[in-house]
């Protein structure tokens, strides 16, 4: 029997389906699509209510040398319509997959002024040269496949959403990042008058404090971030947030003292050169430190992912509410 999802969780869902398909070495969006059509459609929390893929999947793989360990897809991003609400249409998007996220993540020190995504925003509003990267990369993919073939996010909205539909950009962890920043670049290219919201999940800060400002603007009440207190990602890259690193983990994982005082030497650097700030309030849950798990990457992966899931009362696996090939 199906259980009554929230918003939020369904959000949170169609993020995690997203990586249907991210470990498939063989660049193949049309494969990619069958996973990912598969992992809604058996899905429990999707199938016959979110499950209408209405354009994409679009699948990005940057044109590089790889090497065996790192041949995998860079950005996916799809749209689905609610087949219960036709006026509800939600875009779900991964990260990287390759080794290409562990520099778009930490890219941080050389921001980028948001106007060049947003010509009327505020002079002084940056976000961070991962995320303008990230940014520019989404702004021009195209979907990879029919539904949408050949055309980008921006054309299909316009050709095809109506005024007083809702869009809402869904993503998880380095996608938590980015859905905020595009959501409101997107809200900008809107020929519609359509209501864009973002649901960010255990997404770093984007930009500084008037990206944070410009942000809130644009999406008002629309834009809402999911954090779990002991989830280390959402506090990168805010001086007081990544203070609270050094003892996040505590009393099952004590940081040396000289790593403690390098974490608040960092954190001071980033407040006085950058400035990092979130956009919007954070509805923020603490499952406290798991007693089991006494090594920071173990502690960091449950905190970062399972207790999402758990968060959101969601089971993974086939015939339960989550499931969906990686491979």
């Amino acid at each position: 029997m199906k259980k009554d999802y929230t918003f939020d969780a369904e959000c949170f869902a169609l993020a995690s389906i997203a990586w249907a398909g991210a470990h498939q070495e063989e660049y193949n969006p049309a494969l990619t699509q069958q996973k990912l059509q598969a992992g809604l459609n058996a899905s429990l929390i999707t199938q016959g209510k979110l499950d209408n893929v209405v354009w994409g999947p679009a699948v990005f793989r940057t044109p590089k040398l790889r090497n065996a360990a790192d041949n995998w897809d860079d950005y996916m991003f799809f749209v689905v319509q609610n087949r219960n609400d036709p006026s509800d249409y939600r875009v779900a998007a991964r990260s990287t997959v390759s080794s290409l996220n562990g520099y778009e993540d930490v890219a941080v020190l050389l921001p980028v002024d948001w106007r060049e995504f947003d010509a009327d925003a505020p002079e002084g509003a940056k976000i961070a040269d991962g995320m303008a990267q990230v940014l520019g990369a989404l702004l021009t993919m195209t979907s990879s496949v029919e539904p949408g073939l050949g055309t980008t996010l921006v054309e299909f909205l316009n050709a095809n959403l109506k005024d007083g539909d809702t869009l809402t950009f869904c993503g998880h962890s380095m996608g938590g990042t980015f859905t905020v920043p595009w959501g409101a670049c997107v809200k900008t290219l809107l020929k519609q008058d359509i209501r864009v919201q973002v649901r960010s999940l255990a997404g770093a800060t984007a930009g500084n404090a008037a990206f944070a400002a410009r942000a809130e603007a644009l999406l008002g009440d629309g834009l809402k971030r999911i954090t779990n207190f002991r989830d280390l990602v959402p506090k990168l890259w805010n001086t007081d947030s990544v203070k609270e690193i050094a003892t996040l983990y505590e009393p099952v994982i004590i940081l040396a003292d000289p790593i403690k005082i390098i974490v608040k030497l960092f954190a001071d650097v980033m407040g006085v050169l950058y400035g990092y700030t979130h956009a919007g309030q954070a509805e923020c849950f603490d499952p406290g430190v798991n007693p089991a798990l006494d090594k920071l990457k173990d502690q960091y992966g449950y905190q970062h992912d399972t207790a999402y899931m758990n968060y959101y009362d969601l089971e993974f696996g086939e015939g339960k509410d989550i499931y969906y090939d990686v491979s």
